[in-house]
This record gives C-alpha cells, structure tokens and sequence, in this order.
C-alpha cells in the first residue's frame, strides 16, 4: 500500500517567465529547462518575421490580426513554461526537508500525454534519488489563466516517509 510522501504547490506570474526569457534568452531556459522541453517552447514560441504585417497595400485590419494572432502564439510559450516551472517547483516542495541539492529542474521533465495529461519523467540522477527515497508515483496537474500557472503535485511512497 502507498503512502503520501509529499504535496506541493506552485503558482507562477506568467510576465515573470516572459521577462527573464526576454533578459537571458536561451541561457534562462537551458538553465531550468531540458532539451524536449525547449524545443517544445520554441515550437509554440514562433519568432515572427521582421517583415510579417508590413506591407503597404495589405489591410490593416489584416496586419492586426496577424499581430494579435503571434502575440496568442507567444503567450502560449510563456504559458507553457510557467506551467513547468510551476511543476518543478511543485515537486522541489513536496520533498520537504529531504536533501533538496539531488533535484535538478533539467532532470525533471514535464510533458503530456496524447490526450493532454501532465506527467513527470524523471532523468538521471534525480530518478534514482527518488527510488532511494521511495517515490513510486508522482501525481501532478497544471493549469493556466491569463496571469498566471499552477500546479500541484502529490508524491506517493512504497514506505513511511523518512524525516
């Protein structure tokens, strides 16, 4: 039988990611982030053309659009990792007072079942880190709103949890 080893929770201001992505640039993700899932905010996060909307015959309610329609396509990115860097912190905090310097944001992967469903795939160390802990099941779900992403996350043990 599990046994609850951990909860935690996070909400994150999703302007704060957007500002220090603006500010560091791919250092700031590489820094939080694995490969899978840069690239999958890259893929949301598309770089506009410097010429895309400029063109002097086009409509401008057309060039509006297309403006309005990058700036959905960028929230979307910043949503995106807001809501991994909601996740992550949410499974540093339910370790509680275990030796939290084993957890590395980069080894904790955050991604989504076809159907949508958050997941965590957890990579080497921090994998084994929580087999030596006992996790067994890691619960985890996000959301997002216009300001802001949340996430909670329940940890579950094969033994008591060690204090």
């Amino acid at each position: 039988m599990n046994k609850l080893f951990g909860i935690g929770n996070d909400i994150v201001k999703i302007s704060r990611l957007e500002a220090s992505f603006k500010r560091h640039g791919d250092k700031f993700l590489k820094r939080a982030f694995n490969d899978v899932e840069i690239s999958i905010f890259k893929s949301l996060n598309p770089t506009p053309s410097i010429t895309e909307g400029i063109n002097e015959n086009s409509n401008s309610d057309i060039n509006n659009e297309n403006n309005n329609n990058n700036n959905n396509s960028n929230k979307r990115g910043f949503e995106y990792l807001a809501g991994r860097w909601a996740a992550k912190e949410s499974i540093y905090k339910a370790i509680g007072n275990q030796d939290r310097s084993k957890l590395n944001f980069q080894n904790i992967q955050i991604l989504n079942e076809p159907n949508g469903r958050p997941y965590v795939n957890l990579l080497e160390p921090t994998q084994t880190y929580f087999k030596e802990l006992g996790i067994n099941k890691i619960h985890i779900a996000i959301s997002h709103d216009t300001d802001y992403a949340i996430s909670n996350v329940i940890l579950e043990s094969n033994e008591l949890k060690k204090n």
